[in-house]
């Protein structure tokens, strides 16, 4: 016999009905993920920069480094990926610039006990895989020792080099922040000709200049720069105008305006960076954050527009509260 599968047609949301649906989620979730208690007021990791700090006498610069970066908290004891790329696509690292272009993480990191991270690079040699060599390869656990502003650097060493990563933790309650899209409104002249940059930092912090020598750590995350990328170009689609990021995950810290008010506060600065021969040009705006939704902003850019769209949600905080969500 034969059978007649049938489908459900999905019922399309009139554009002006949108609006009222949005309106019950913030008034019927958000009361719900406080109950729940889903990561609003615990301990979160934000993950800023892995650097090749040192290297021995028998290295030398520019290194072909290809491996994996990766965290591991106590939600799924999952490998959640900060830095991966294959032999075929290593990354040249620089005296100049030691910093590896991360990708991740792919969702909030916890700061709650354990959490440790994995570091697994190697050398590309010449063109036989035999003839690579292993840079580092360690574990690293993260105490968490307190410190006033929350900043923290992680120590990976062997005999041949040294490697930080600079994290920060945030005390109070804090949402994960998934940026969507970031590109160039329709009609507006492109104003990354000589390359740029996207970062954000939460709660708004200002950075220290990239490939500098000092001791201060990078206190912001870079989502996208064009030395990463081919030819130092921007990655920018050439239909969508929509620039192709790096990283999309970070945390936003949770602020009152007051003690007595349940407004919170613009903590998500996000800086929007090109570059030029005589200089760079910067425009941030700064963002509100949400339990949940969708947030879209625009910023002027030395007279072009830019647009950012950003997805909000609470943090998972164990295997249970991730259980609740999906």
């Amino acid at each position: 016999m034969r059978r007649i599968m049938w489908r459900r047609r999905r019922r399309r949301i009139p554009r002006r009905r949108q609006g009222s649906r949005w309106r019950m989620i913030r008034r019927f979730m958000i009361p719900t993920f406080k109950a729940l208690n889903l990561k609003l007021d615990t301990l979160d990791t934000q993950i800023f920069s892995f650097k090749i700090a040192n290297i021995s006498l028998d290295l030398q610069w520019p290194l072909k480094v290809y491996g994996v970066v990766a965290a591991r908290d106590n939600v799924d004891r999952k490998r959640n990926v900060l830095f991966h790329r294959q032999r075929d696509n290593f990354q040249e690292i620089t005296q100049e610039d030691r910093f590896l272009c991360l990708t991740g993480p792919s969702r909030a990191i916890s700061a709650e006990s354990p959490l440790e991270f994995e570091v697994q690079l190697k050398i590309k040699g010449g063109h036989a895989e035999s003839e690579d060599s292993v840079l580092i390869n360690r574990k690293g656990h993260f105490g968490g020792y307190h410190t006033d502003n929350g900043l923290y650097t992680v120590t990976f060493d062997n005999c041949l080099c040294t490697a930080e990563l600079s994290l920060q933790k945030l005390y109070r309650g804090a949402v994960q922040a998934t940026f969507l899209r970031v590109g160039i409104v329709k009609g507006s002249q492109s104003p990354f000709s000589y390359g740029g940059r996207v970062a954000c930092s939460s709660p708004p912090q200002e950075d220290v200049v990239r490939g500098s020598e000092g001791p201060a750590a990078p206190t912001q995350v870079v989502l996208l720069d064009s030395r990463d990328c081919a030819g130092g170009k921007m990655a920018i689609g050439e239909e969508d105008g929509y620039l192709d990021l790096s990283r999309h995950v970070v945390s936003v810290e949770l602020r009152t305006v007051s003690v007595d008010s349940e407004e919170l506060e613009e903590t998500l600065k996000v800086v929007i960076e090109a570059y030029s021969p005589g200089g760079s040009v910067q425009a941030h705006v700064m963002v509100r954050p949400q339990y949940c939704g969708i947030s879209k902003h625009k910023c002027d850019l030395n007279g072009s527009k830019v647009k950012i769209t950003i997805a909000w949600s609470p943090i998972v905080s164990s295997a249970l509260t991730r259980k609740v969500i999906l």
